[in-house]
């Protein structure tokens, strides 16, 4: 072996990827002279390199760390960004993640990753760090993907979003004539060329994509809360949730516009429930009865509104084999109680 460096040398040396093979194969095996926590990010420097060979050898040697050794690694000066976005792969231990999610150095794309994972009391310090949502909104985007989201982290999400995105654009529309700013004149359409959903020709949709897809997460977030009409339906069926959310919560979107993206197929089942959260709009029963039949809906939501459909509607329901069974079932015992 070639002579190792004085331990203060040592690590940083690795960590700039300058120190010899011979001494980058020694650590990825755990055997070069440094305390446990700085092994941790010797090893955390090896896997975040790229180099392969040496990665396969540092992914075996890392499993024998302790949660001690981790937790010390996250909380030790001067650890690096590509350390701890290493470390927050290879724990689920919330003692490690906890001071993890909350150290400055952590890349945005790391929370962003735990957001989609994490159980309910890291969600908390996730969405309590509003200084890192509002400069990485892809945060709050991950926190609405992850299959154990609490009830209370999603509210706080959303109040998030009305407070810090909507809240400036919602203050320019102040003293401004609303009905006005929302009657715009439909763009021309040529009546042989096919429309989608969102009421655009091909064409159009196309231009508008065009446009959309060079904006940024908040510059979207914008145009769905104060666009014209055919933005926001355009919008309205973005695959990111905040913006998304944004057409429902702007001003300018009346109950004509919801009961049409209510019938819309191409809407997510978060867009869909978000319309059931208004009670004006639901006392309007074309958007109710729309709600019921789009087979996107929230199940749990539908079975309850199948009760409140006329006779009609419920015969019709009964029959529509586009909507889940359980809906369907339910339809079925209404009109056959009614015709009892």
């Amino acid at each position: 072996m070639t002579d190792v460096a004085p331990e203060g040398d040592l690590l940083s040396q690795i960590e700039r990827g300058g120190a010899p093979r011979e001494i980058l194969d020694f650590a990825a095996r755990g055997m070069v002279p440094l305390p446990p926590d700085e092994l941790v990010r010797a090893m955390a420097s090896i896997l975040a390199s790229g180099d392969e060979t040496l990665a396969r050898i540092a992914e075996e040697s890392f499993k024998a760390f302790d949660v001690g050794s981790l937790k010390s690694a996250v909380m030790s000066e001067g650890v690096r960004p590509e350390q701890l976005a290493v470390l927050a792969r290879r724990t689920q231990d919330a003692s490690v993640l906890e001071p993890l999610i909350r150290h400055r150095a952590v890349p945005n794309e790391t929370l962003a990753w735990l957001a989609e994972r994490v159980e309910a009391p890291l969600q908390d310090i996730l969405v309590t760090n509003q200084t890192r949502l509002i400069a990485a909104p892809v945060i709050v985007e991950r926190l609405f993907e992850n299959p154990r989201l609490s009830p209370e982290i999603r509210r706080r999400a959303d109040e998030f979003l009305e407070e810090f995105f909507l809240k400036k654009e919602r203050e320019r529309e102040e003293g401004k004539d609303l009905e006005e700013a929302t009657e715009e004149a439909p763009a021309a359409v040529d009546p042989a060329e096919p429309v989608d959903e969102a009421g655009l020709s091909e064409d159009q949709k196309k231009s508008l994509f065009a446009r959309v897809s060079t904006m940024s997460v908040v510059d979207r977030i914008r145009l769905a809360y104060r666009g014209n009409k055919e933005e926001r339906m355009f919008l309205v069926q973005d695959r990111n949730r905040l913006v998304s959310s944004a057409v429902l919560k702007s001003p300018k979107t009346r109950d004509a516009e919801v009961e049409a993206i209510a019938n819309m197929k191409s809407v997510s089942e978060d867009v869909l429930r978000g319309i059931t959260f208004r009670r004006d709009w639901m006392r309007h029963y074309g958007i109710m009865r729309a709600i019921v039949r789009n087979p996107r809906a929230p199940i749990d939501v539908t079975l309850a509104l199948v009760m409140r459909l006329n006779a009609r509607d419920q015969k019709v329901l009964a029959g529509d084999r586009n909507v889940p069974d359980a809906v369907r079932s339910t339809a079925r015992r209404e009109v056959a109680r009614k015709e009892l």
